[in-house]
């Protein structure tokens, strides 16, 4: 125990001695020289601080210490005291820095302090003779920008250099929470409303570029209704709040506003709507949901819900008053949570990434948020003195085109996803209306074929009617008056009647000839020529073939193997049966040729020609007695062919379909 105790006190004494001998006297502080080509100046290695943990130093004070070495020197690129977590453990740091004035003319300056968030800030110049020459009024956060030096987010301070002399300035600094980062440097009075201007163009396009995305999402939004696009409105809406705050828009043009919630922490409320906005929309980015790792989405749905721990932290003052300890609870609370969904957003990347969900997803979106959360990560690592503090972590002039970057890829990665989200409704449209193309030519089709089928059967019964009705109507007919002579007179002429009982028999027999051939030709579906000629030969040998000295020879030639329908097969039947029964009742004729061509392209032509006495009619019309005639010329315009009878060496029957 006395061993440790040994290195404890050593240890602290080392410490001591090396602050001590780090510390340098104001004769020892390097000097700015104020040139006349310069408007702005940087203070980077220029300044020294002096902590004061008691807070009771005063300028006289601080100032007899020029000659002792107090003061240590400032090596970061920004001076950065750490993070303060409460108003018990805040004491002020003083801010040194010395400026020579080589010209002839007296030099009017200011020290700008470009971080709006300081309780207390006074500035004084002392010159050579350790004399107070100016003393600026106090100023913070809660000053209003019209009470300020400069009508300013910033903090302003002027003075006077004479000429040929240099002056001490001295900068009291003072906050009670929050990060105490000092980003200082000096402006020709001159050059103020130059460099004001430009610094509100800058934040102007910014602030216009970010709202200009947020209208394109919203367009988004509401022609997909994909809720990608308004939790992306979020984030855009977290980074607009991010600036307002950070670089002081909301004290100076909304200053009441700053006292909607306890202390200062609405300035914590944007920042931290940022971060759980961004774990809302890397939710439905990179959806683990159904996924073998959907435990991580819900990881991200209990830390969302954490966010509400984060609101309570920051309004509890609302309820109750804070002691010292418990604000201490709070801040370390508020801490965790506020930088919580920064991991659990690597975790969906990683994961994303190594089980391959969303490979190109997730490289797109680490790539556009890496340069913002690098820069703000740095600045949390450079608080707690884990990193120097670059000018960078320390400005957030750099802050925004890392996120009109991030707000740039994502944007051009949610324009591709809306380019493929309407492809894909564009191909499910085009599908639906394939397929509703096809259900309407199915129906087509069904109508079409219901349509043949009552042709088919229209002629059908046309066939049946004019050919075996007629016959059966004969055979009825004489079998009717047959019956009634034999009822009315013995049977005394039998010759007669067997006579007339055997031309029944010959009608009833061509009867049941027309309905197999009717029943022959609809029997199925398709016949090939070849199929067809066969069946034509053999009804001409059957009961044609040297009728009353008629001989009858036929020619088929073609596609032999071409596809004819039922319909096409019993009207040229029909038609054949037809013209050759004119030829044995008119013609004399005693030879017939029957010619049938059929191409591979479905093209009929089919010619009945004799050698029989001719025939000729008026004006080349088929009269409406010529029954036999008409009935073939119906059945070729039902073919889709042309039907002529014309005499060339005899009587030719042509049908060209």
């Amino acid at each position: 125990m006395i061993s440790f105790r040994k290195f404890l006190f050593s240890f602290l004494f080392s410490c001591l001695l090396a602050l001590r001998l780090s510390a340098q006297p104001l004769s020892s502080q390097p000097v700015i020289v104020l040139s006349a080509d310069n408007d702005q100046l940087s203070l980077r290695g220029m300044l020294s601080y002096l902590r004061d943990p008691t807070g009771t130093k005063t300028i006289s004070d601080v100032s007899r210490l020029a000659n002792e070495p107090a003061f240590q020197p400032i090596r970061e690129p920004i001076p950065n005291f750490g993070v303060v977590s409460g108003t018990k453990n805040a004491s002020p740091v003083w801010l040194r820095f010395r400026v020579q004035n080589p010209a002839s003319q007296p030099q009017n300056w200011l020290a700008e302090l470009d971080f709006w968030c300081f309780d207390e800030l006074q500035l004084f110049v002392v010159d050579a003779q350790n004399k107070v020459v100016s003393t600026s009024p106090v100023v913070g956060w809660k000053t209003p920008a019209t009470q300020r030096i400069r009508h300013h987010r910033h903090f302003w301070f002027p003075f006077t250099v004479p000429a040929k002399q240099g002056v001490t300035a001295y900068l009291r600094i003072l906050k009670y929470r929050g990060a105490q980062i000092a980003p200082l440097e000096l402006v020709r009075e001159s050059a103020y409303e130059t460099t004001v201007q430009k610094s509100y163009m800058f934040w102007g396009g910014v602030l216009f570029s970010l709202t200009f995305v947020a209208i394109m999402s919203l367009i988004f939004y509401l022609t997909t209704l994909d809720h990608i696009y308004s939790k992306y409105i979020f984030c855009l809406l977290g980074l607009v709040g991010f600036f307002i705050i950070n670089d002081g828009f909301l004290n100076q043009f909304a200053f009441n506003a700053q006292f909607w919630m306890p202390r200062q922490n609405v300035y914590f409320l944007f920042p931290l709507i940022l971060f759980y906005s961004q774990l809302t929309f890397v939710r439905t980015f990179l959806n683990l949901r159904h996924t073998p790792s959907h435990r991580w989405h819900t990881a991200g749905t209990v830390v969302l819900w954490s966010g509400a721990l984060c609101l309570l932290a920051l309004t509890a003052e609302w309820f109750t008053p804070l002691t010292p300890s418990l604000e201490l609870v709070m801040i370390r609370l508020f801490t965790a949570l506020y930088w919580l969904p920064l991991p659990v957003i690597v975790g969906y990347i990683i994961i994303s990434i190594v089980r391959r969900y969303y490979v190109q997803e997730a490289w797109l979106y680490l790539v556009a948020i890496l340069p913002f959360y690098a820069l703000n990560l740095g600045q949390v690592f450079a608080n707690f003195g884990l990193l120097p503090t670059y000018e960078p972590v320390a400005r957030f002039g750099y802050y925004a085109p890392a996120a009109l970057f991030e707000v740039l890829v994502l944007m051009v990665g949610l324009a591709y996803r809306y380019k493929m989200d309407r492809d894909k409704t564009e191909r499910l449209i085009k599908a639906n209306t394939v397929q509703q193309q096809r259900v309407y030519e199915a129906e087509v089709q069904t109508l079409a074929l219901k349509n043949s089928l009552l042709v088919e059967k229209e002629r059908i019964a046309r066939d049946l009617h004019d050919n075996v009705g007629a016959h059966l109507a004969f055979v009825v007919t004489n079998l009717t008056h047959i019956s009634d002579q034999a009822e009315k007179k013995p049977i005394t002429d039998g010759l007669r009647l067997g006579s007339q009982l055997r031309n029944i028999v010959v009608h009833t027999r061509e009867a049941v000839k027309l309905l197999r051939e009717t029943i022959w030709a609809i029997h199925q579906e398709s016949f090939t020529v070849e199929e067809f000629a066969e069946r034509l030969n053999q009804y001409i040998n059957r009961y044609v073939h040297e009728t009353n000295g008629l001989s009858v020879d036929v020619q088929v030639t073609g596609s032999p193997v071409h596809k004819l329908s039922s319909a096409q097969v019993l009207n040229l039947f029909r038609i054949v049966q037809e013209a050759l029964n004119n030829v044995i009742k008119h013609a004399q004729a005693t030879q017939a040729t029957v010619r049938l061509f059929v191409q591979s392209d479905g093209h009929i032509n089919l010619r009945i020609h004799d050698n029989g006495r001719g025939f000729t009619w008026t004006n080349g019309a088929i009269s409406e007695q010529h029954y036999g005639l008409r009935n073939m010329e119906i059945r070729a315009q039902e073919l889709g062919g042309t039907f002529r009878v014309f005499t060339d060496d005899g009587t030719i029957v042509e049908v060209d379909v």
